[in-house]
């Protein structure tokens, strides 16, 4: 490599030849792909699922739950039924909560009700869908924040 060419005027031109370091770029590049080893990929790794659950004991409670949806114009939807703002006594809300306790209870699971006020819901309506719960005899009632 002649790192001291001369131009016309007299002056040292530096200059560095590429294809050496080319050629030992691509030594390092095999040697790094040789010398690597294989990680084994997630989806290799063998495992055996059960066939059959061998534990006649073993009993899946499957909960019921009532979602009951109280908007902020005060009405309150519950598995698509809509019950007006101005229905204080909420009857039919209690028959409805009443028929899905009996089906829970049919279906020997839990029963739950999750009640989800808009953050702008009169707190009144919120009182009296809790009063229909209690005349439905719900024993776990959760509130949830509203979406």
């Amino acid at each position: 490599m002649n790192l001291s060419k001369r131009n016309n005027a007299g002056e040292a031109k530096m200059e560095l030849q590429i294809a050496p370091l080319i050629d030992v770029v691509f030594l390092l590049l095999i040697y790094f792909m040789v010398t690597a080893s294989l990680i084994k990929k997630e989806g290799d790794i063998s495992f055996v699922l059960p066939a059959t659950v061998s534990d006649p004991n073993l009993k899946i409670e499957i909960p019921v739950e009532a979602v009951i949806e109280i908007n902020e114009d005060a009405t309150v939807v519950l598995e698509g039924m809509r019950f007006a703002a101005e229905d204080t006594r909420l009857d039919d809300l209690v028959n409805h909560i009443k028929g899905l306790k009996q089906v829970a209870e049919s279906q020997k699971s839990p029963f739950f009700v999750n009640l989800l006020p808009h953050h702008d819901t009169v707190h009144r309506r919120i009182i009296e869908v809790m009063d229909a719960c209690a005349a439905a005899k719900v024993d776990s009632l959760t509130f949830s924040k509203s979406l």
